[in-house]
């Protein structure tokens, strides 16, 4: 349904072209308003917001001209016909340049009117329709470009190679404007969040709104191939890099107001063209990975990249120093070796290549040490380093995982007379089949090495001499029994092969096991 605003200084006139329209009885037409002269029409434009604006040209004040002038850039959607005289055509030409759609001489009859205003609707409508296409081809693009981006970012030739194809302009026709920047946002270790992703995009479209940037900027949400939320800005060279970067740190602002998730980002520097993507996600990757080096910030930005430094890393005594401590698991030295180490005044000294280093020796050779006495899954105990925001989190961690592996190993120690009782009483329940010492250690959960050496330990014998000596006790109690054969002895302790076992028994009693069931 449309509305129509008549224009016109002279109220019985403006009132007599509205009875003649409503005459014409046009379809569509939901309501018709009359302003009394051009200022009054110009305030009624503003709150109405008419579809269509019949307006007389010769008006005290605010002429017809002024009004299409002060209007069109404020109702984009309005069509605009002029009333005018025979004299007035030099007014109506100028009225063209500032958008009417055409005009009517007066007195302009029921039928003119009516015909005037269908062919106003008529191209209201055909807008529409292009605005719909228009935007089922944006949507297009941005359905296009989710699907191609983590190729183009990966430097992957994604892009359409045929310049007239229909994928070539969606892609041309979304990405409109001649600089770009990558962002990425982290928050914390989730990855492939739909929920975060859609929450960025709604949050960045709400901030370009407030900042009235929707004519100059345009961007696109996705998951890289690692599953963070990454942005390309898209934008006008009218808008500086500087105001990208303060969008995107109000958007980080709202994201962090009550999220669980307190999400961090950064931008690449700025760049042109599709081309420089993949180069431009590289810079915001490594200033999301760099963040640990830098200030807390809610948006890091790409730095220039350190020189090359050989002087923090530590030397060959300060890591004999942290081996002899991580071998005995001396959780305080390990802390104060940690602080000294990666200190936050060692900052700008470090790269990110050294810190991470560093980082992966010292979790290595304590779980070293670990690893020596029991399984453990490494993966599902140390953490990934791109997830630490800050070295104060890094020396945090590191100092807990020290402390928990201490404490997880003297648990461990405190349960290894169970863990034997519980091997033995496999060995008591399996004796009787191929019983190896690797299945025994890890159905307890033990390093092969280190079960086989606490076994000895805690029983005084071997696992295989105990496993023998289960069998050997087993077999004397089946010797009492006259109705067995000595080979259906054999093979219910186990020996497939009657020799083996008669050579077992006699090396463990001395005598055969015929011999031995003569003296029972």
């Amino acid at each position: 349904m449309y509305t129509v605003l008549i224009i016109d200084d002279e109220e019985l006139i403006g009132s007599g072209v509205k009875a003649k329209l409503e005459r014409a009885n046009v379809a569509g037409i939901r309501d018709i308003y009359v302003a009394n002269g051009g200022l009054q029409g110009f305030e009624m434009a503003k709150t109405l917001i008419p579809n269509i604006i019949i307006t007389d040209i010769r008006m005290p004040e605010l002429d017809g001209i002024q009004l299409i002038k002060k209007l069109s850039p404020l109702l984009t959607r309005t069509k605009f016909i002029m009333l005018s005289g025979f004299g007035d055509y030099p007014y109506v030409r100028e009225a063209f340049k500032y958008g009417a759609l055409d005009y009517l001489l007066k007195p302009a009859s029921s039928d003119e009117l009516g015909k005037q205003v269908l062919s106003a609707i008529a191209s209201i409508e055909q807008d529409h329709f292009n605005d719909q296409l228009a935007e089922r081809n944006l949507t297009d693009a941005r359905a296009l470009l989710i699907a191609r981006l983590p190729l183009v970012i990966h430097g992957s030739n994604a892009l359409v190679s045929s310049k007239d194809s229909e994928s070539q302009q969606s892609l041309e026709a979304y990405f409109a404007y001649p600089l770009f920047a990558v962002s990425m946002l982290s928050f914390d270790d989730v990855t492939f969040s739909e929920e975060h992703l859609d929450t960025v995009s709604t949050c960045l479209e709400r901030c370009i709104q407030d900042n009235d940037l929707a004519l100059q900027l345009r961007f696109l949400a996705f998951h890289d191939v690692q599953g963070y939320v990454c942005v390309v800005f898209n934008y006008a060279g009218a808008i500086s890099f500087e105001t990208i970067q303060g969008l995107l740190g109000k958007a980080v602002s709202v994201l962090r107001k009550g999220n669980p998730r307190t999400p961090t980002a950064s931008i690449s520097q700025s760049g042109q063209g599709l081309d420089d993507l993949s180069r431009l996600y590289k810079q915001a990757h490594q200033a999301m990975s760099g963040r640990i080096l830098r200030e807390p910030s809610e948006v890091f930005v790409t730095l220039e990249p350190l020189g090359k430094t050989e002087a923090w890393l530590p030397g060959k005594k300060e890591w004999e120093e942290f081996k002899q401590a991580a071998e005995t698991l001396h959780v305080e030295r390990i802390g104060r070796w940690v602080d000294r180490h990666l200190s936050d005044a060692l900052r700008t000294q470090m790269s990110l290549e050294q810190l991470k280093s560093i980082y992966d020796l010292v979790l290595s050779e304590i779980h070293r040490h670990v690893h020596d006495r029991f399984l453990f899954e490494e993966t599902e105990r140390a953490a990934a380093f791109d997830t630490f925001h800050t070295l104060g989190e890094l020396r945090h961690y590191l100092k807990s995982y020290a402390t928990d592996t201490k404490q997880l190993i003297s648990e461990h120690a405190n349960l290894g007379e169970t863990v034997i009782t519980v091997a033995e009483s496999i060995v008591r329940e399996h004796y009787n089949r191929d019983l190896q010492l690797a299945e025994v250690a890890n159905r307890v959960s033990m390093n092969y090495s280190y079960f086989s050496k606490l076994f000895k330990e805690r029983t005084g014998l071997t696992f295989t001499a105990y496993l023998t000596k289960v069998r050997m006790e087993e077999a004397q109690k089946l010797l009492k029994d006259p109705t067995l054969r000595i080979n259906e002895i054999s093979e219910k302790v186990g020996y497939g092969n009657l020799y083996h076992f008669s050579r077992a028994f006699k090396n463990y009693f001395g005598v055969s096991p015929k011999e031995h069931r003569k003296t029972m």
